[in-house]
């Protein structure tokens, strides 16, 4: 049990810790038991059972001891990095199969064979019948099963980590096993030899753990700190300098992502970053009463290591008392954000719970809130569904306070994306309330947001707020993305009582995997789009004077702080297809929606394959989401045109060189990791097939030349 619980820890900072990962372990497991079985009753009809007994033991602690160093090789086989989330759907399910296969495999069919070659060697020194000693053993290897199952989750994780949890084992293994071959041995020199293998291979063991990291810090980054918790394995890592530093704490993840974020003064974080957005609704209470409430109640479920308190720290006006209470399922998380990201706890408004479950804190919660902040997810997009149900958000809803405010932050990608609009629907059902989506610019997360009794502003109206409103802690210029076309939906609850989820029938993982995959797809598409680089021109009609004015103005409105509706406006008006989809790529890249941008400029260069403009916005836009067949096949086309196209200037062709060049060496990185990604799904498919094909191969001769031998020692008998 130590080594099939340790197996997901193995595996989570690839593959995370989802069902499906579960799954594919136990999978693996419990078939290379069956083999182990299978051969473990063929050598225990051998001379000396007991020896055998002890050569099995000595052989897991050896893989005991190395399967934690494996594991970072092997599993980076599987999923090399730099892989994004919409574009590793096969890899999280194949890829976690195939590492699993490969490291756990022959680790658990040899100590499946300890099983019968102890029945054996208890049946000849005690005498009696099998089913006694099976009894025995069996009895025996649960009480085991029990210890490991508690004392790794409990015990052996958090105060050894998962290596030493490992090598723990394999020095039990071994001492188990040099006393079965002491007990058995009528020479030293096979004991010689036994306890050289073992120590060997421990030591080896521990010195390659010793000196390897999982995933070492990318350049100009530090690592700080880092743990093993009973839950998971944590990272502390610094970038920059001076006041452009900042930290993120990352946990189980390596598809390019993070749980917390600090920097040096508190506030808004910018950049795409979901977490400002808890601020809107201080900031539409502060819009609605025209000045600063006198206090802000706020409760966060997956409070990690503080990043909305202290965003919402610096966000709030002078005069309002912030009071917090945060709870966080992993204490040693809580213990990092303490030390490492300024977070506050130990006072009445600062209140910090380590070691409980969201769903549980709702029914110890003695006061009200004006906002409960739901945040609470694992490896990128894995959110517990009895965080995501219908009664949840009941529960939630009884201790808001009249008006008060729920925000959710989603990991999806796009408004239609069926885990948003699952966790949307069971809150807009369970609160009863309007629900309101907006999709944040620049990451793949979405916000969700609901209001006791009352609605959630709409960005066309007063309500909603505006750049030019005075709103606190510069929340203002959060608005104006919600005015982009596809950013915002505002769904009722009767609309979407059928797709709520309750706490008896809750479909999460399959929504997560069943998101990726059309994620996955969408991005195919527009990697397809412009499959072979032979995207033909398609009429239409040709610029006026007024579609150049109005591009000129779209062009003038592009920037920070710009009325992003008016220039949508102005987009819209154009009828050359050529501008109109320029300046709407233009603007929704601007605008945070890199797959709508790549969408805008595949449409228009279907008008104008050969456009310069055009190609290179859609070769960033497709380096940047991961389409790097058709980027690639743009690239190739751009450099065509600027080589070849006798009406463009010369300081036009440099400035195009000067644009193109880097992007030749980024394209070339993406196709590396495309091949890369391709060759693990091949390698996680072909190493699963060929080592459960040989297993079962194995099972079945063992079983077939049994029966064989059985029949011919029954026949020589008779």
């Amino acid at each position: 049990m130590v080594i099939e619980l340790g197996a997901v820890r193995l595996l989570a900072p690839w593959f995370g810790t989802s069902s499906s990962v579960w799954t594919n372990v136990i999978g693996v497991v419990l078939a290379a038991l069956a083999l182990g079985y299978a051969l473990g009753a063929r050598l225990a009809s051998g001379r000396s059972p007991l020896r055998r007994l002890g050569t099995v033991l000595l052989l897991g602690a050896a893989f005991a001891a190395w399967l934690p160093i494996a594991a970072s090789g092997i599993a980076a086989w599987f999923m090399p990095a730099g892989v994004a989330l919409h574009d590793a759907a096969e890899l999280l399910v194949w890829g976690s199969l195939g590492a699993a296969t490969v490291l756990f495999l022959p680790a658990a069919a040899t100590l499946g064979c300890a099983g019968p070659l102890a029945v054996e060697v208890l049946q000849r020194v005690r005498g009696g019948g099998a089913g006694r000693a099976g009894g025995h053993v069996l009895a025996a290897s649960t009480i085991g099963s029990l210890v490991g199952t508690f004392g790794t989750t409990h015990l052996f994780i958090p105060s050894l980590g998962v290596t030493g949890t490992f090598l723990t084992a394999s020095v039990v293994l071994a001492a188990a096993g040099l006393w079965l071959w002491f007990a058995s041995a009528r020479g030293t020199r096979s004991t010689v030899q036994a306890v050289g293998l073992v120590l060997l291979s421990v030591g080896g063991g521990t010195l390659s753990a010793s000196s390897a990291e999982a995933r070492p810090p990318g350049e100009g980054e530090t690592l700080l700190a880092s743990a093993d918790s009973s839950m998971q394995s944590l990272r502390v890592i610094e970038s920059g300098e001076g006041a452009q530093r900042m930290r993120f704490l990352r946990v189980n993840e390596s598809l390019d992502s993070f749980q917390s974020v600090w920097k040096p003064e508190p506030g808004l974080l910018l950049g795409g970053h979901y977490y400002d957005y808890f601020a809107l609704p201080y900031a539409w209470t502060f819009h609605e009463l025209g000045e600063a409430p006198p206090t802000w109640d706020v409760l966060v479920i997956g409070l990690g290591a503080g990043t909305a308190v202290r965003v919402l720290e610096g966000a709030l006006a002078d005069g309002t008392r912030l009071r917090t209470v945060g709870v966080e399922i992993d204490p040693e998380v809580v213990e990092l954000g303490a030390e490492y990201f300024d977070l506050e706890r130990g006072t009445d408004d600062r209140v910090a719970v380590g070691g409980m479950d969201g769903r549980a804190a709702l029914r110890y919660m003695d006061r009200q809130f004006d906002q409960i902040i739901v945040d609470a997810y694992a490896n990128n997009m894995e959110i517990p569904p009895h965080l995501a149900s219908t009664e949840a958000f009941a529960a939630m809803g009884a201790i808001l306070k009249p008006r008060g405010w729920i925000s959710i932050n989603v990991g999806g990608f796009g408004l239609e994306d069926p885990v948003v609009r699952a966790v949307a629907a069971a809150a807009a059902v369970g609160l009863q309330e309007t629900v309101s989506i907006g999709r944040i610019p620049f990451s793949r997360n979405l916000g969700v947001w609901l209001r006791k009794d009352d609605e959630v502003p709409r960005p066309s109206t007063s309500e909603f707020g505006s750049l030019g409103q005075p709103l606190p802690g510069g929340t203002g210029q959060l608005i104006e993305g919600f005015s982009v076309p596809g950013a915002w939906a505002r769904l009722e609850p009767e609309a979407l009582a059928e797709s709520a989820k309750n706490d008896d029938r809750s479909a999460m993982e399959e929504l997560q995997l069943e998101s990726i995959l059309l994620a996955s797809k969408h991005l195919h598409e527009l990697d397809d789009a412009s499959g072979d680089g032979s995207e033909e021109r398609v009429a239409g009609p040709a610029a006026t004077q007024d579609d150049e004015a109005n591009f000129a103005s779209v062009q003038a409105l592009q920037g920070e702080g710009v009325d992003m509706a008016l220039a949508f406006e102005a987009a819209r008006a154009i009828e050359s297809p050529r501008l109109r989809q320029t300046a709407e790529s233009r603007l929704l890249w601007g605008a945070g929606d890199l797959f709508g941008a790549l969408d805008a400029a595949t449409q228009g260069l279907r008008f104008v394959p050969r456009d310069p403009g055009l190609l290179l916005t859609a070769v960033n836009l497709g380096l940047i989401v991961g389409a790097s067949q058709a980027s690639g096949e743009r690239l190739a086309r751009l450099q065509e045109v600027v080589d070849t196209d006798a009406s463009m200037d010369t300081p036009t062709r440099d400035w195009y060189r000067g644009q193109i060049a880097p992007l030749i060496d980024l394209q070339a990185d993406a196709q590396r990791l495309r091949q890369a990604k391709e060759r693990a799904v091949k390698l996680s498919r072909w190493s699963t097939f060929a080592m459960a094909g040989a297993a079962l191969g194995l099972i079945l001769a063992l079983a077939f030349t049994g029966r064989v031998g059985g029949a011919s020692s029954a026949s020589t008998t008779g």
